[in-house]
C-alpha cells in the first residue's frame, strides 16, 4: 500500500467537500430554473453528487480517526483536533438528514422541497466550517506537518532578472553623527562613506 506522509485523511476528504458542495449548489438552481429544462437535469446531477459526497464522508472520517491517534500535537492542537472533529459529526449528520429528505423528495421533477433547501444550506455552512477547521490544524497548529520550511534556502528572480536570496547573513551596523543607527550588507558602501575615505 501507498504510505502517504502523514496519513491518508488529506486525500479522501476533498471528495466530499467538493461533490457536497455542488450538490448544494445545483439543488438550488435547479430550484432557481424550475420548470426549465435545464433544471431537470441539474437536479439529476445534484442527486448524483449527494449520494456520492455522502458515501465519500466514510473514509474521510475513518482516515481522520486514524490521523488523531497518528499524529503529533500539543494541548492546543488537540482541542483544535477535537473540535475540527465536532463539526465533521454535525456536519455529517446533516448530510444524512439531507439524504432522507432527498430520498423522500425523489419523484420530484426538479428542484427541492423547502426542507430539503434549508438543511442543505445548513450544511453547506457546516461543511465550510469543518474545511476551515481542518486548515487550521494544518496551518496554524502544524499537526501533521513532518517538516517546516527552511526560508534561508529558498531563491527566486525577480522581473528585472536578479536573483534575490533570502538568506542576508550577517550585517554591518554603524550609527551616524545624528544618532540614527542603520544596517547594510557586507561590502556595501553608502556614498557618504566613499566620501569620507577621499
Amino acid at each position: 500500500m501507498i504510505e502517504i506522509v502523514p496519513n491518508w485523511h488529506p486525500v479522501w476528504v476533498h471528495f466530499p467537500i467538493a461533490l457536497l458542495s455542488v450538490a448544494v449548489l445545483l439543488f438550488l438552481l435547479a430550484t432557481l430554473l424550475r420548470r426549465r429544462p435545464l433544471a431537470e437535469n441539474a437536479t439529476t446531477v445534484a442527486r448524483w453528487n449527494l449520494v456520492l459526497g455522502g458515501l465519500f464522508l466514510v473514509p474521510a472520517l475513518i482516515t481522520g480517526y486514524l490521523a488523531w491517534g497518528s499524529v503529533e500535537h500539543d494541548s492546543a492542537g488537540h482541542e483544535a483536533m477535537k473540535r475540527h472533529l465536532w463539526s465533521a459529526w454535525i456536519t455529517t449528520g446533516v448530510f444524512i438528514v439531507a439524504l432522507a429528505l432527498a430520498w423522500l423528495d425523489r419523484h420530484r421533477r426538479d428542484g427541492a422541497s423547502i426542507a430539503l433547501r434549508v438543511v442543505l444550506v445548513v450544511g453547506l455552512g457546516a461543511i465550510s466550517v469543518t474545511g476551515y477547521l481542518g486548515a487550521e490544524n494544518v496551518y496554524r497548529h502544524g499537526i501533521g506537518v513532518e517538516r517546516l520550511p527552511d526560508p534561508d534556502d529558498h531563491h527566486h528572480g525577480h522581473g528585472n532578472g536578479h536573483d534575490h536570496a533570502h538568506d542576508h547573513g550577517e550585517t554591518d551596523r554603524h550609527e551616524h553623527d545624528n544618532g540614527h543607527e542603520h544596517h547594510h550588507l557586507p561590502g556595501h558602501e553608502h556614498p557618504h562613506e566613499q566620501e569620507h575615505e577621499h
